[in-house]
């Protein structure tokens, strides 16, 4: 219907046309161009700064709440962060679907219920969303042979920064090597020792009359101690020699009182035992006398009469001793009493003499109290001198008056001018201003920062205490261009903007700049703008070459030029009919989108070719011009309309893909899809209307090639027919083979590409001063310089960083590493790979560790580079021991260089290890040696700023100490603590000990778990994927300690997921396909037979990877997934004529070699089109095509070898399929 009112109504379809054109050319004035594809990172980041933290504090204070804070966020996928010192970042990565502008509110929100809990150091934390258009369009070097460096520096601050600033599309621009003046009022010990002596001096004037009264009472208060001391030594003297005689009589009557008791008790004793011994005789006398009695012998008697009278003997003898005992007891007794007698006497007296000496004690000691009083008198009043004094000094210590924090603070009060308000007077008006701002030196080294009200001590002024000069950071400062002093410029642009258009634009207002301020020079570095061009360029020109190519094509096949200009008019048309819908749908002009223009130069012809071919066989039937247009189109529209949605179809399956494969090829999708839409409504308005005007004649001319070819191919069909089990077999050994091939291709993120920009990375050995530094880049800058391929070099240090560079290098000051931007010459004669090793080689030998990244605009950084292998745990000392190990492993796998085991990057400790028992006794704590500690190892700070004759000077404070404290200073600083009210000092070595340490220069953490990553570089000549299968083989057979894992990260897991989106999509895109060609079919068994040439066509795909030694990238499996729509199509042509001619009568086998030999031609024609116009992306022509290049390999060797095999192998799998039907026909 369509096609009858195209010829019919051909004025109307040529204003279609004029208006397309029209629209096309508007469109692609206004699109905007980048270098990829606009896209929304599921990333945020949140950076929080923590002033004077150590890593472990940055991780336990701030890192681990915002995780578990972020982690209850919705959609959130991972969590990611970086503890270093000053600084925590947490990165997260959410859902590709992920609205990132509610999330950055609930964020928000998360954050602000936290912080409060923060010490007052953490900063309020950054939210950032990470985006492409965050990277620099351009980075601009200046120097100059005329200014010096302040002057160069204040020509960009004034009017070159603000002027690129002010450009439309431009976000920010950032300087580095700017060398800026400052004042700094550096607090000096000298001064303030110096002032507070004269303080000292002053109060102790003040304080001497009094202490001079205290003296002399104190000195009468002695005098009378003495004549008391004196008075009381003779009154001692006296009472002792009396004491002392009285004391030796008593001892006297008491010694022989001991000497007569002790006699009394032995002549007692004796007296008892004689009385004892009289008793015993009686008792045997009469004993005796009885027993003489009763003896009868008289022999016996006379013996017991002698013993008798002895006895009696002993007993008178007894009785005499007993009376002398008696007469003696009786003389010891009486001695006794007298002696008794004598004591009481003395005791007496000693008692009196008792009396007297204790009255004399007491009038002494009341002396004695008297001048107690008087002493506690002069010392009450000593004290309160000395306290007085102590507090005066104190108070006076401009010391810890005037700290930094207390300078700054009083400076930014001096320094303040305000308005407050209005006054009116009659009908006038004031604004009542307060204040006045310093505008000199001079005023502000003057300025009087307290008053202390001491007698012949003048208001403290800031140079009184202070070293005020203006100073520059020179010296803090590295940026070379060529060689020269110079300043780097990074411009980025506003988000929504063209990348090419703000970098021309910037490029334009530098030559401005540089005729209106002559004395400076510049070089664009890094140029988006012009790489962006020169891709484009390439990408249009492999474009119409492709074009061009296709056209000669079609040419010489339809040997009619008549029928090739159809098709030649109807490629610009459907490529600007697609430029049109992009335009309107959003797409950009990018690598990606062009080089699905590019793609699909050769693709669009085929609906043309289709119906032109249909309509010039017609003509050539001799049907008339416009029914054979009408007719010729109509009949093909059905066949067209399908081939065309299954080749769409293939795309459609990337909405249900996400991230990196989603972002970048939903634009090469989209402008593919278009083309081939513009195409088929081309195919069925602009061809029948242009033929029905140009095919009013038709040449007889046959191709013999065409011929001779259909006859050969007749001649091998007619044999494989009898042999398709053969056939098959063979195809899908052959399809084996290549599987088998394939997995040893090796596998890559992206390709690399070949750009004029370079960049490189000077590391030095740790501990390395930023003068050796810098020393060594200029080594290094001048043997880059010398090789004949580089046009500018230049280099930069930061002597501190900040941010994600800061994260991302550790956290480490920066100091021991620089960075280069190297700019190659457009007209180069070697590779940028080329170029990289020769830098190494001339680097090999210098003492420091050099990179380079062969492309700054490599999308290879998209998805990580090299390997990377990730330890979890929770143990420091246990995740570097792992990775130590690991790193060995990597370093013993071939292929692997620069190997880092996560270590290296460490930052040497002094830890002050506080005794707290010591601490306590000098009344301090680990938290006040650390403000006082902190106090003076802190950097100088903005307070305040002045300006002078019209430049603007920021004011810095700061601590002497901080740049000439050594090691052993350090252990000899004085700490100042409370112990009863009194202020004590120490040194810090009496309260502490010192212990030397390296701690990791960053804490990483994945998931809330502490992580360690071991990575390294891939040799040149050797593949990521292979590689990285070889180190994840030897990582599998390591033994991890309970609670650590080891995984494998960096580009091969973006490459295994990244396979396995495009597994997915290619698998929905076979699916669709197939019930695409259901519909059309009407069958189940046909689309099946037709899903045969996919397989076939990446045998080719394969083949052509093997040929070429190309990796197996994400842009090669992208052509993968197009090789299927596009190779289908001659299966359908095929498939659906041996249908058609079966129905119309044909014999099985004759209409399987009737269709073959008919669309021998159309298929070869739409093959060999959709080839050439390839063919130059695949060679890769032009700067930026090594990036679409394996997807143009991988289509034309699948091309090649499925359009071979589609026309010799699917007419034996039909034939197989439909052996029922040929018997029983």
């Amino acid at each position: 219907m369509i096609s009858k009112f195209s010829v019919k109504k051909p004025y109307t379809v040529i204003v279609a046309v004029v208006l397309v054109i029209i629209l096309g050319i508007v469109s692609f004035t206004k699109m905007t161009t980048d270098l990829l594809p606009s896209m929304e990172l599921p990333y945020a980041i949140v950076m929080t700064t923590y002033q004077g933290a150590s890593p472990e504090t940055v991780e336990t204070t701030v890192t681990k709440p915002v995780e578990q804070s972020m982690a209850t966020i919705s959609n959130i996928k991972e969590v990611n962060s970086i503890s270093s010192e000053n600084m925590s970042m947490v990165i997260l990565e959410f859902e590709g679907d992920t609205d990132m502008n509610a999330v950055s509110l609930d964020m928000r929100e998360k954050l602000d219920m936290i912080k409060g809990y923060w010490p007052d150091e953490v900063g309020n934390p950054t939210i950032m969303k990470l985006n492409p258009d965050m990277m620099p369009v351009m980075v601009t070097a200046m120097d100059s042979d005329k200014l010096s460096n302040t002057e160069l520096s204040e020509l960009i601050n004034d009017k070159i920064a603000p002027s690129l600033e002010a450009v439309d599309g431009v976000a920010s621009v950032s300087s580095t090597g700017l060398v800026t003046e400052q004042i700094n009022a550096i607090i000096s010990e000298k001064k303030i020792n110096k002032l507070n002596e004269k303080i000292e001096k002053a109060l102790n004037g003040q304080f001497d009359e009094a202490q001079n009264k205290i003296d002399q009472a104190r000195a009468q208060m002695e005098s009378g101690k003495n004549t008391l001391d004196a008075q009381r030594t003779k009154a001692n003297t006296q009472l002792a020699k009396a004491q002392t005689a009285l004391t030796d009589g008593q001892l006297s009557l008491a010694q022989k009182e001991v000497q007569v008791t002790s006699s009394i008790t032995n002549l007692k004793v004796q007296k008892q035992s004689l009385q004892t011994s009289l008793k015993t005789l009686k008792t045997q006398i009469a004993k005796m006398e009885e027993q003489a009695k009763q003896v009868p012998d008289a022999a016996t008697k006379m013996q017991l009469a002698a013993q008798i009278e002895e006895l009696k003997k002993q007993e008178t003898t007894a009785k005499s001793s007993i009376k002398a005992l008696d007469k003696n007891l009786k003389t010891l007794n009486n001695a006794l009493k007298q002696i008794k007698k004598g004591k009481k006497t003395i005791n007496s007296k000693l008692t009196q003499f008792n009396v007297q000496s204790a009255t004399a004690t007491q009038k002494m000691n009341d002396g004695e109290i008297k001048l107690a009083q008087g002493e506690a008198q002069l010392n009450s009043s000593q004290q309160q001198l000395d306290s007085s004094k102590e507090q005066a000094k104190e108070a006076a210590n401009i010391k810890n008056k005037l700290t930094v924090a207390n300078v700054k603070a009083l400076l930014t009060a001096q320094n303040f001018e305000m308005p407050a308000g209005y006054i009116s007077e009659g009908n006038t008006q004031y604004l009542v201003r307060v204040g006045d701002k310093v505008t000199n030196q001079k005023d502000l080294a003057n300025m009087e920062l307290l008053d202390l009200g001491i007698k012949g001590i003048p208001p403290v002024k800031l140079c009184d205490v202070a070293d005020v000069a203006i100073v520059d950071n020179s010296a803090d400062t590295y940026c070379r261009v060529n060689g020269n002093n110079g300043v780097v410029l990074t411009v980025q642009k506003q988000n929504n903007y063209s990348t090419a258009d703000v970098a021309d634009k910037v490029a334009a207002k530098m030559k401005t700049l540089t005729k209106e301020n002559k004395g400076f020079h510049y070089v664009n570095i890094m140029d988006q703008g012009v790489y962006i061009d020169m891709v484009t360029g390439s990408v249009i020109q492999n474009l119409l070459m492709g074009a061009i190519l296709a056209v000669f094509i079609l040419l010489l096949f339809l040997k009619d030029v008549r029928p090739t200009i159809v098709i030649a008019c109807s490629i610009p048309l459907s490529v600007i009919f697609a430029v049109v819908l992009m335009y309107f749908t959003g797409i950009t002009l990018n690598v990606i989108s062009l080089s699905g223009l590019a793609l699909g130069v050769g693709m669009l012809v085929d609906n043309s070719i289709v119906v032109i071919e249909n309509i010039y066989r017609l003509r050539k039937e001799g049907v008339p011009v416009k029914e054979a247009a009408i007719t010729g189109a109509r009949g093909v529209a059905g066949a067209i309309t399908s081939s065309t949605l299954t080749t769409i179809s293939v795309f459609l399956p990337i909405v249900f893909t996400t991230g990196l494969t989603k972002q970048l090829f939903v634009d090469m999708g989209l402008t593919i899809g278009y083309s081939l839409v513009a195409s088929l409504i081309v195919a069925v308005t602009f061809v029948p209307m242009m033929s029905a005007g140009v095919l009013n004649k038709v040449t007889q001319k046959d191709s013999k090639v065409i011929n001779k070819l259909q006859t050969l191919y007749r001649k091998v069909m007619t044999r494989l027919l009898n042999r398709k089990i053969i056939v098959v077999a063979v195809t899908l050994a052959l399809f084996a083979g290549s599987i088998f091939g394939a997995m040893n291709i090796g596998s890559s993120l992206m390709p690399s590409m070949d750009s004029t920009q370079m960049t490189m990375t000077i590391k030095m050995p740790q501990g390395s001063s930023m003068e050796e530094t810098a020393s060594m880049t200029d080594t290094v800058m001048k043997k880059v310089k010398e090789i004949k391929d580089v046009d500018s070099v230049a280099g930069m240090i930061s002597s501190g960083s900040s941010g994600i560079s800061s994260m991302t290098s550790g956290g480490s000051s920066n100091e021991d590493q620089s960075s280069m931007y190297v700019l190659l010459k457009e007209k180069k004669k070697h590779t940028n790979k080329e170029i990289k090793k020769e830098i190494l080689k001339k680097t090999k030998k210098f003492d420091c560790e050099v990179e380079v990244q062969e492309s700054s605009m490599d999308m290879s950084a998209l998805g990580g580079s090299g390997i990377s292998v990730q330890i979890k745990g929770n143990d420091l000392n246990k995740l570097r021991s792992i990775g130590k190990d690991i790193a060995q492993i990597v370093e013993d796998t071939k292929g692997t260089q620069n190997i880092s085991n996560g270590s290296e990057e460490t930052t040497p400790d002094l830890h002050v290890v506080v005794d707290k028992k010591k601490a306590v006794k000098n009344g301090l704590t680990v938290a006040t040696i650390y403000q006082q500690l902190s106090e003076k190892l802190k950097d100088a700070s903005e307070a305040t700023t002045i300006t002078i004759n019209e430049k603007e000077y920021s004011v810095n404070v700061g601590n002497s100490a901080k740049n000439t404290l050594t090691r052993d200073d350090l252990k000899k600083v004085k700490l100042t603590g409370t112990v009863s009210g009194k202020e004590k000092e120490v040194t810090l070595d009496q309260v502490a000990n010192f212990r030397n340490s390296d701690s990791l220069s960053s804490i990483n953490r994945n998931q809330q778990e502490r992580t360690l990553s071991v990575t390294s570089e891939i040799k040149d000549g050797y593949n990521v994927g292979k590689v990285s299968s070889a180190v994840q083989k030897k990582i599998k057979k390591y033994n991890a300690p309970k609670g650590y894992s080891i995984t494998m990260k960096g580009e091969m897991e973006s490459i295994q997921e990244t396979t396995g989106q495009i597994g997915l999509m290619l698998l929905l895109a076979v699916a669709f396909m197939y019930l695409i060609m259901v519909a059309q079919f009407q069958s189940l068994k046909s689309p099946f037979i037709i899903l045969f040439t996919i397989p076939m066509a990446f045998t080719g795909g394969f083949l052509g990877l093997l040929i070429t030694g190309k990796d197996l990238s994400a842009i090669a499996m992208i052509g993968f997934v197009m090789l299927a729509g596009i190779i289908v199509n001659n299966g359908i042509v095929l498939v659906d004529t041996i249908n058609q001619l079966r129905e119309s009568g044909y014999e099985f086998e004759e209409a399987i070699l009737t269709a073959g030999t008919m669309r021998v031609r159309p298929i070869l024609m739409t093959a060999l089109t959709t080839i050439l116009g390839l063919s130059t992306m695949a060679i890769g022509l032009g700067q930026g095509a090594e990036m679409m290049q394996p997807m143009a390999i991988v289509t034309i060797g699948g091309l090649i070898y499925g359009t071979l095999l589609t026309l010799l192998v699917v007419p034996c799998i039909y034939g197989l399929f439909n052996r029922r039907k040929k018997k029983a026909e």
